[in-house]
């Protein structure tokens, strides 16, 4: 089979200045050769150190974990939906939107806001547990900036200016092309001004937190780190079980709001920060401590019922218009509620998701393969594509079920082939986490 990466690639990143050259083959010295997944989301331990680093304790080496590895590829396309969602969402405004909405797309949207991401960052989290059995701290910090840094650093510039620009096209604010825009996308912090990262906050927030974490993670490596969180578990196997972990979430943001209120950013976003970070950690303590899983084996069906009812709940108020604008004001009784509801309605989610995939026996086929290995791919280019094919399709004079069918085709196959396309060139490649690729569609 033909390598995935045509003559022409090799020719491009020898042409590149020399410090992309330099950024290039970092990345893919560092690059496993059996998963593409970044380091922070792949589900298998890693080769040994180099002998110039201090080693950590030898651990076996893991076989995949299947269970994290279905639940990122379908976390990510849920992500797609929502994105999907956005533009015909009723109660929202993204980034471009169809005049006339779908209160069956915002329902969707509804459902999977207040866990998806919680969802991505635990298993995030569990990954980097596996992650740290073999590697010092010297190597996972490197291959943090390097899998996630520099994607992020590279993607704010390739591929959020196509979207800010076909946001500005459609309008009004923008007539020139696409060269004559770019030079404007650094003016300003959007939405306001042009420069953002938009989607690749995952990135960013994901580099941070790994990094934050990662002396809490090392303790927990130790004996007394372990007896902690054996406590911890134990206490999660009694009475209300492992919804006491919701406290920490619902606690913190109410906190944070309150004294925090700025939103959207990585150094001000302390709110959201309460909920993903502590998820992030909370995916590290499954992967940690078995007791954990043993009480969610438990425990699932039980969350199921309460996430159930907080989504009922979600989708009763905004069929009555209730949501975003019914929602009481800040700090009343109501508010407090509202929100203690929906960040405990969230981590039963979790923890009902998580316990159902645990039941289920996994299968890695072909198919899911060569998914698993683009997932991270698709995470970066969908949005753009989607930005794109709903400014296309939004013009156009369908009706709203067409222009839903339309943006949703126009998106799933726009994303898979820019991927392909994509994986021709070394610094996208490399950039969007498919270098293992190569090798292996040359070896088959």
């Amino acid at each position: 089979m033909p390598s995935v990466a045509g003559a022409g690639s090799q020719g491009m990143a020898d042409s590149a200045p020399p410090v992309v050259r330099r950024i290039v083959d970092a990345m893919e010295s560092v690059a496993p050769q059996t998963s593409i997944a970044p380091p922070a989301l792949t589900a298998t331990a890693a080769p040994s150190p180099a002998p110039s680093e201090a080693p950590a304790p030898p651990t076996p080496t893991r076989p995949r974990n299947l269970t994290l590895d279905w639940l990122r590829v379908l976390g990510i396309c849920a992500v797609l939906v929502i994105h999907l969602g956005e533009v015909f969402n009723p109660w929202d405004e993204w980034h471009v939107s169809n005049p006339v909405r779908s209160r069956l797309a915002g329902e969707v949207v509804v459902f999977f806001a207040p866990w998806i991401m919680p969802m991505m960052f635990l298993v995030a989290g569990w990954s980097s547990c596996y992650a740290l059995e073999r590697r010092p701290n010297r190597r996972f910090v490197r291959e943090r900036f390097v899998r996630l840094g520099i994607p992020l650093v590279l993607g704010v510039l390739l591929l959020v200016p196509p979207q800010v620009y076909l946001e500005r096209r459609l309008r009004g604010q923008f007539t020139g092309s696409l060269v004559a825009f770019y030079p404007h996308f650094f003016d300003g912090i959007y939405p306001q001004g042009n420069f953002s990262w938009h989607h690749l906050w995952f990135l960013g927030h994901l580099l941070v937190y790994s990094l934050v974490a990662l002396p809490l993670f090392r303790y927990w490596r130790s004996e007394r780190g372990r007896l902690q969180l054996r406590r911890i578990a134990t206490w999660c196997a009694g009475p209300f079980g492992l919804l006491w972990l919701a406290a920490p979430l619902v606690l913190e943001r109410h906190v944070l709001w309150w004294l925090l209120p700025a939103r959207a950013a990585l150094t001000v976003d302390w709110a959201n920060h309460a909920i993903l970070f502590v998820a992030f950690v909370y995916g590290y303590m499954l992967a940690a401590e078995p007791a954990f899983l043993t009480d969610l084996d438990q425990q699932w069906k039980s969350a199921a019922r309460f996430a159930i009812a907080m989504s009922a709940a979600l989708w009763a108020m905004a069929w009555r218009g209730l949501l975003p604008n019914g929602i009481p004001e800040p700090y009343s009784t109501g508010y407090l509620a509202f929100w203690s509801i929906y960040g405990v309605g969230a981590w039963a989610w979790v923890v009902f998701v998580i316990g159902v995939a645990r039941r289920v026996r996994w299968r890695d086929p072909p198919l899911f393969v060569w998914a698993r290995d683009r997932s991270y791919a698709w995470y970066l280019v969908h949005q753009p594509v989607v930005v794109a094919a709903a400014v296309a399709v939004i013009p156009t004079s369908l009706p709203l079920g067409a222009k839903v069918a339309a943006v949703s085709a126009l998106s799933i196959v726009g994303t898979v082939i820019a991927t392909e396309a994509l994986a021709h060139f070394r610094v996208t490649r490399v950039m969007l986490g498919l270098a293992g690729v190569r090798e292996r569609a040359g070896s088959a």
